[in-house]
């Protein structure tokens, strides 16, 4: 409904909203009072499912003309996409301009869905490449710091004993993972977070002080790791081995190549 779209408003921080007095007419609603009661109808929908209709019905006022050239203050709303849903959603079926509404918030609120997720996907791709290249900056570190090749793996170990509490082997049987799965490719944005913070914590602590000796440069790293961890823990926050596990890397490359491919330039 191409009205609806140029009625659209954003603020500042990109927030789409609509005024209710410039919507009543494309919705089939030219009587105000009429409109009203459809309003409180969607509040009412909110209300019953827990929600307070405040956060997307937002009263304001302005000047409406009345007779003769004068002025009078008038109620009006601004409206959340939510908000304007729920009112096609409670409006009169048998209204062309509902119907058309409907159809349109469904749409529009699906394509928000889907942008929605596409980001996600899109902000787990780059995290999870960033903590890659984490992995490779602290292993270097600890390499000049005196770490040999075949201690790498326990000194990586260390990073999951000080933020887990417990070796990669017992947080994969805890996840439920197996051996040969890559824990870090089933991790979500706040655990992945966690990690890329810690190597490049570990990495600064080690390189600065500089710390010398395999088992000097091992312990730092644990004992980084058990510092994030706390801090986690004194912030209410939720503890990695809690997090739950996400869909495969393998399978987000897969979604966001799919959704790179729709939105290209021939659908442009």
């Amino acid at each position: 409904m191409d009205r609806l779209e140029r009625l659209k408003r954003l603020t500042e921080e990109g927030i789409e909203y609509w005024l209710a007095r410039e919507i009543n007419d494309t919705l089939g609603y030219p009587n105000w009072r009429e409109f009203e009661g459809l309003l409180e109808r969607a509040g009412e929908a909110l209300r019953q499912n827990g929600i307070d209709p405040s956060h997307h019905f937002v009263l304001t006022h302005k000047l409406m003309e009345g007779g003769k050239g004068s002025q009078r203050q008038g109620d009006d709303y601004f409206l959340s996409r939510s908000a304007c849903y729920l009112i096609a959603m409670n409006g009169e079926p048998s209204k062309p301009e509902i119907a058309a509404a409907q159809a349109y918030f469904v749409v529009k609120t699906r394509e928000k869905e889907l942008e929605d997720a596409r980001s996600d996907d899109e902000k787990r791709l780059e995290l999870r490449e960033k903590v890659t290249q984490s992995v490779k900056v602290v292993s270097a570190v600890a390499q000049a710091a005196g770490v040999r090749s075949q201690m790498q793996g326990v000194f990586h170990d260390q990073r999951f004993r000080g933020l887990y509490g417990m070796s990669l082997k017992d947080v994969k049987g805890l996840k439920g993972l197996g051996q040969k799965d890559q824990l870090l490719d089933r991790a979500g944005l706040l655990e992945l977070s966690m990690h890329d913070f810690q190597m490049n914590l570990a990495a600064d602590v080690i390189g600065k002080s500089a710390t010398k000796g395999e088992q000097a440069a091992i312990r730092t790293n644990l004992e980084v790791a058990q510092r994030v961890r706390r801090t986690v823990e004194k912030s209410g926050g939720t503890l990695p081995e809690r997090l739950p596990l996400e869909p495969p890397i393998k399978e987000v490359k897969k979604r966001v190549a799919n959704q790179k491919k729709l939105s290209g330039p021939s659908n442009e």
